[in-house]
């Protein structure tokens, strides 16, 4: 837990403490409580929000390398490869014009000492080299595991298994990276993080089969 989060659940506090006695004036007609009151709540969002899209405006990018892990307390990510279409023995995709088929691999980990977890809020973007987005094309790919694992499926302490992803992109494109979306509550109130308001999202390099 970062000094940020620790500042969010802070944040929580003060706000909900804030509403209390706002409410308590509103209900004893304390009208000089109740204007100073939610001066103070407002002021304090007011600052919050501000310091919150000037860190997401100001600050870099984060890049992970190929075959980095990253980890969201114990639930875990590592961006594994990525294979041309011809190279995997499932015909993931429709065939587009101008457009080739992409199979990513992803591991999943935990690094959980009790707890069986998951991530159903998880999902995947491919990111080519000019910064262009590409949604998965389908669901998931069967190849190397029986049966396939999705990335939002569930798995115990210290466990992992890998999971393959297809994305068509223009034909004279290549993978740059993987964006990982892991929910937007609370990242996106939490100053710094990676899902806050504006911030860009970080990049998990991916390595390219030549």
């Amino acid at each position: 837990m970062t000094l940020f989060d620790l500042l969010f659940l802070a944040s929580a506090v003060v706000s909900v403490v804030c509403f209390l006695l706002i409410l308590a004036s509103a209900l004893r007609r304390r009208s000089d409580h109740l204007r100073g009151w939610s001066l103070v709540l407002g002021s304090y969002l007011a600052g919050y929000v501000l310091v919150l899209l000037l860190t997401s405006l100001l600050s870099s990018r984060r890049i992970f390398a190929p075959g980095q892990r990253r980890c969201w307390d114990d639930w875990c990510v590592t961006a594994v490869r990525a294979d041309r279409e011809g190279t995997s023995p499932l015909p993931a995709c429709a065939a587009t014009l101008n457009m080739r088929t992409w199979l990513a691999e992803i591991q999943v980990s935990s690094v959980a000492k009790r707890v069986r977890q998951r991530a159903p809020d998880a999902r995947v973007e491919l990111e080519d080299e000019h910064g262009e987005r590409y949604s998965p094309c389908a669901t998931w790919s069967g190849r190397g595991t029986n049966p396939p694992h999705a990335i939002s499926d569930p798995l115990g302490p210290g466990e992992s298994f890998s999971v393959f992803l297809p994305f068509q992109l223009p034909s004279a494109e290549r993978p740059a990276g993987l964006i990982l979306r892991h929910g937007a509550f609370p990242g996106v109130l939490i100053i710094g993080d990676d899902s806050s308001l504006l911030h860009r999202r970080a990049l998990q390099r991916i390595s390219v089969t030549p």
